[in-house]
């Protein structure tokens, strides 16, 4: 199974909704069997996915030592599985924190030891944060996308998330940077130049931009994400979806 974060110590980026795209292009188009992992407090991911709040979600496997198998939920979607989260991942990491007799940071991989290979694909969707959860996340993660705005302010969180990458290799050796992912970009002078800035990074960057959405498409995403459906299902032919098809080629090439 191949394992994919999306993360970025900045909020309102796009992970979300990217990584559940991304997901469902897998799942329907690709045929793969994907696991969905949501690692947010505020659920929106396991909301667009339709979790069933009476099932169990990430917390119970952090802090009850529930198995990946208990909590997994199906998803209207054949192919596509995930389990969800909610306020409840506030307490988890705390009460794993707690624990000075175990190892904190490899519960998420001790849980998934006995469904791994039953997917091609998990997919994880992380917090603009590190905690608990993101040290468990990582613990499992292969590659790493860091999504971004063509900013110049988004510079340093980029620099900061690739710093708690290399520390993450401690515990997780085979983890590495897949690329920087730049979401909302517009072919406007300042924002090139700022994405040849991120070029200066030295990271790898995904020759893939993710255009900024017009206002019929951002209706349209936000058609999606209120209906459960994805990009592909309300506008496949919008610039944002051919561009999600596009960033799911150069990421599997």
């Amino acid at each position: 199974m191949k394992t994919i974060s999306f993360i970025n110590l900045k909020g309102g980026v796009g992970k979300t909704t990217l990584s559940t795209n991304l997901a469902y292009l897998l799942a329907e188009s690709w045929e793969l069997k994907v696991l969905f992992i949501d690692n947010d407090k505020q659920g929106n991911a396991s909301r667009w996915l339709g979790a069933d709040p009476n099932q169990g979600t990430l917390a119970n496997i952090l802090m009850d030592g529930a198995k990946a198998s208990e909590v997994v939920q199906s998803s209207r979607h054949g192919n596509l599985d995930f389990i969800a989260a909610d306020m409840g991942l506030l307490e988890a990491n705390l009460a794993v924190l707690g624990r000075k007799t175990q190892r904190q940071d490899v519960i998420l991989k001790q849980a998934f030891e006995e469904i791994a290979d039953q997917y091609a694909v998990c997919i994880i969707d992380n917090p603009p944060d590190i905690n608990m959860s993101v040290f468990n996340a990582l613990s499992i993660t292969d590659d790493v996308v860091i999504v971004t705005l063509p900013e110049t302010d988004s510079m340093d969180g980029i620099k900061k998330m690739a710093a708690q990458i290399e520390d993450v290799k401690q515990f997780n050796p085979y983890i590495s940077i897949k690329g920087v992912l730049v979401n909302q970009y517009l072919s406007y002078p300042d924002l090139s130049d700022s994405y040849e800035d991120m070029k200066a990074l030295g990271l790898p960057l995904f020759h893939t931009k993710i255009s900024y959405a017009t206002r019929e498409a951002k209706y349209r995403l936000m058609t999606a994400s209120k209906t459960g459906k994805s990009i592909f299902e309300v506008c496949p032919n919008c610039r944002v979806a051919r561009d999600m098809m596009h960033f799911a080629e150069e990421m599997f090439a």
